[in-house]
């Protein structure tokens, strides 16, 4: 099968009659007719029911003229994320990040200002401060650093220096003699307790620390360095010392502690964006540039100066047609694809071609004009090899969706004969989730008894692309955020309201008795929740949530998935999140506790593919809105 099938087929489809399909197409209804009996013959299935009326659709058909509509858009798709991604506009960027760009919000300024202008480039951002950091963006675990200027001797790696931080002034706690205190000489500090980061976090800012008190002559009598900069601060609030601190950022300073100014000392600590030196991927270095312009307008703010307007950015559609040029009387086929991805998959066009059973030059040739239909250079040849462009990586991606949509056709088609028809959910294993799926499931055996529907348990990150390569058609996933590139393509509905307010514990804890708890009870309990990795944007929501309570939870170790959790819950190693709907159903070997005070919105959201056009479908869909209407608190669809 070749995409000339799908594109053959689709036109029969539409215009009913093998005649007026020709005529569009341009080509002899001969040769059409026989193209569309090489479809039939190699799906092994009839897809048309020819009658006086024309062509018609048998239910076979009808699952593949979807399926075959999606592969073609999806092959657009691929070539306009390419064409992004060779202009910075599209892929993914991670940042590692220091505390300075936490507790200052710039990276939420930055992440905000990215997905507005670039909502095509997926920011996944990690942290690390100093030797960490740099040692993340050598090991490609990080595409930029937000943090110190490198050390000399990481000359693989390039920093800009952005702005800096004036320390001239001290942190102490408010129960410290100092605290009621508007300035102090640093003199005045020798006999008090120093607290401060290892050299090895900020190198050269530490050798800058340490010549100032040298030249002034000042030597602490009690030093204690620490390993990470919040433990200076956890020391500090408990009244154990004293540290440097910026004076101008006074707003990033807990509760529990006052900034005093210094009035003999003060000395900078330079903030800077890092990356590889070799770093030539477009999508990096369009996020370095937006760093700059969010650094360049918060100083020009700062200074009251009005900025210039930014010129918005390009952007390019999510599918459509391509505006490359197009080889006369050659389209892209899905042999193009299977032998690019062969390619990139054994880096050497040798040792693809003897896996392909092809000669090297007929291989070579058909890249260059799958190369020249998209308008872009995918592949850098070299001495060692094939390595693929920042373009060809974002269309790998892609081909490898459009092939495996294409394996799966033949047994989507052959689901629907005899008119069984076949719709797959993916649903988180929740209440919420497991109530709208048996209530759809008595609804379909008694209104449509020939529909098979299946379910499969995914989590919520997992889903779109289940959906976006047809492996599932409707998905149930919780109200968590996920990034505008997750939802590419995809149509999402709230169906019922929920929330988070509650601690799940197990059953045999003395919590379990209490009638409600606070953070207090849990500060020692370790919190078992997923890695950060798995759904960023839900820790960065749930933890930010957590620091406006005022609790910082003990988190010992991560899991991949619900019932992973849960089982830790019910043997005692942890507590977890519970839902409000979990009051009375709560995971077997657990029990839910209000946690007084805390309240976060939650609720089970619909997702299906924003072209889905298969009645099936959007039928079930309508049966999950009636289902969430009578059995939750269900939002407008």
């Amino acid at each position: 099968m070749e995409l000339r099938h799908l594109r053959y087929f689709i036109a029969v489809a539409e215009e009913s009659t093998v005649v007026g399909a020709a005529q569009r197409l341009r080509i002899a209804q001969p040769a059409l007719t026989r193209q569309i009996h090489d479809l039939e013959r190699e799906i092994g299935l009839e897809l048309f029911a020819r009658g006086a009326r024309g062509m018609e659709l048998t239910p076979a058909g009808d699952v593949c003229l979807t399926a075959a509509r999606r592969i073609l858009t999806r092959l657009e798709s691929a070539i306009a994320l390419a064409k992004g991604s060779s202009r910075g506009v599209v892929g993914r960027c991670v940042i590692c990040v220091g505390a300075r760009a936490l507790s200052s919000g710039l990276i939420a300024r930055v992440v905000a200002r990215v997905r507005s202008q670039y909502p095509g480039i997926e920011l996944s951002v990690t942290e690390a401060i100093g030797p960490r950091q740099w040692k993340a963006l050598q090991l490609l675990e990080a595409d930029i650093g937000l943090g110190l200027p490198i050390s000399h001797e990481y000359t693989d790696l390039v920093s800009e220096t952005m702005n800096y931080d004036i320390f001239d002034s001290i942190k102490v706690s408010k129960a410290h003699p100092l605290a009621v205190r508007r300035t102090v000489s640093i003199f005045e500090l020798s006999k008090e307790p120093f607290l401060f980061w290892k050299a090895g976090l900020a190198p050269e800012f530490t050798r800058q620390l340490r010549t100032e008190f040298a030249r002034i002559g000042f030597q602490p009598t009690i030093k204690r360095e620490c390993e990470q900069v919040s433990q200076v601060s956890s020391l500090v609030s408990a009244g154990q010392g004293w540290t440097l601190f910026p004076g101008k950022t006074t707003g990033l300073a807990p509760s529990d502690s006052t900034i005093v100014a210094l009035t003999d000392f003060k000395v900078p600590l330079a903030h800077a964006m890092v990356w590889r030196r070799d770093e030539r991927r477009p999508v990096v270095h369009t996020v370095l540039d937006a760093i700059r312009r969010q650094f360049e307008e918060e100083r020009t703010r700062a200074g009251n100066v009005t900025v210039a307007a930014i010129a918005p950015p390009e952007t390019i559609p999510a599918s459509g047609t391509p505006n490359g040029p197009i080889l006369q009387g050659q389209a892209i086929e899905l042999r193009h694809l299977r032998y690019y991805c062969a390619v990139v998959e054994a880096r050497s066009f040798g040792r693809a071609a003897k896996l392909l059973e092809l000669t090297q030059p007929a291989l070579s040739r058909q890249i260059r004009d799958l190369e020249h239909v998209v308008g872009l250079e995918l592949l850098q040849r070299g001495a060692r090899g094939a390595t693929t462009t920042p373009a060809g990586e974002s269309f790998y991606r892609s081909a490898r969706r459009i092939l495996h949509g294409a394996a799966a056709l033949h047994s989507e088609a052959h689901r629907a004969r005899r008119g069984i028809s076949r719709c797959v959910i993916a649903a988180v294993p929740t209440t919420h989730a497991r109530i709208l799926v048996t209530a759809l499931l008595r609804r379909c055996l008694d209104e449509m008894p020939t529909v098979e529907v299946t379910l499969e348990e995914f989590h919520t990150p997992e889903q779109p692309a289940e959906l976006r390569a047809a492996r599932v058609d409707v998905g149930l996933c919780h109200a968590t955020p996920l990034s505008p590139v997750a939802e590419r393509g995809l149509r999402r509905e709230r169906l019922t309201d929920d929330v988070v307010n509650r601690a799940l514990v197990s059953a045999h804890s003395p919590l379990a008795r209490r009638a409600s708890i606070d953070f207090a009870d849990l500060i020692d309990i370790p919190f078992l929740f997923a890695n950060r990795a798995f759904q960023p944007g839900l820790h960065d929501q749930l933890f930010s949530t957590f620091e406006r309570h005022g609790f910082r939870p003990r988190v010992d170790q991560t899991f991949g998935g619900l019932k992973t959790i849960w089982a830790m819950v019910a043997d005692g190693r942890g507590w977890a999140l519970g839902f409000q709907s979990q009051r009375d159903d709560p995971p077997p070997g657990t029990a839910t506790v209000p946690i007084s005070g805390f309240a976060m919105r939650w609720g089970i959201d619909v997702l299906f593919r924003a072209d889905e056009s298969r009645t099936l479908i959007l039928r079930v869909v309508e049966m999950l809105r009636d289902a969430a209407r009578a059995h939750g608190t269900p939002t407008s669809a």
